[in-house]
């Protein structure tokens, strides 16, 4: 089997997080707006028992919801600041990025499923780096033929390169059992056995900031 072969389809391939930077370290590090998890607050969970916890929101909601405010650690995985910048030029801002692709993704899912929803706005959307950037976002879209113009939410699944062709890798409706567990309970369960080994091998190293992409 050729290295082709052997990594074709590799967009649909689920990533676990990996820990970028931890409170435990000695030197200070930026922490995003983002984590609002502090010593303070209860449960105090330790690095290891946070990899195992945001690795089971990742497995458990394929990655497009992650309570990232239950975390001090900081992982791969990002939410998108929907008025940033990073990924695309000014005057523009992340959710006119977002709202292209999400406009995409629904087309392509209308077209295979013979539907003709409508792309309403996106609501959220997470992201990892993978050779460019996969976005997982979550959108509101509707049926003009239902009389009661109710919204229905959607997922995609997009592989954005800043220098090639995107991958829209999926587009579907959301399942609503998909659900984040709050629940103290859950979270200070969690036992050794399924605690993320944070050796050198397997800490990544902390992710540098994106090239901007270029608009077409």
């Amino acid at each position: 089997m050729g290295e082709a072969e052997l990594f074709e389809g590799w967009e649909w391939w689920l990533e676990d997080a990996y820990l970028v930077h931890s409170p435990d370290e000695p030197e200070p590090w930026f922490k995003p707006k983002y984590l609002k998890q502090t010593e303070e607050d209860e449960p105090l969970l330790t690095t290891e028992q946070e990899i195992a916890l945001m690795n089971e929101q990742v497995q458990s909601t394929e990655g497009f919801d992650i309570d990232f405010g239950m975390f001090r650690c900081l992982f791969s995985y990002h939410p998108v600041d929907f008025n940033a910048k990073e990924f695309v030029e000014e005057p523009e801002t992340n959710v006119d990025l977002l709202n292209r692709l999400c406009h995409k993704s629904l087309d392509d899912y209308n077209q295979e499923n013979n539907t003709e929803y409508e792309f309403v706005k996106p609501l959220y959307a997470n992201f990892h780096m993978s050779a460019g950037v996969m976005f997982l976002i979550t959108f509101q879209a509707m049926d003009p033929a239902d009389d009661d113009n109710l919204t229905k939410e959607f997922q995609a699944r997009v592989h954005y390169s800043f220098f090639d062709e995107s991958n829209f890798v999926f587009c579907r409706p959301k399942s609503p059992v998909q659900q984040v567990s709050t629940d103290e309970d859950s979270l200070v369960s969690i036992d050794e056995d399924s605690v993320v080994s944070t050796d050198e091998d397997s800490v990544g190293d902390a992710e540098k900031d994106p090239e901007k992409p270029r608009l077409e």
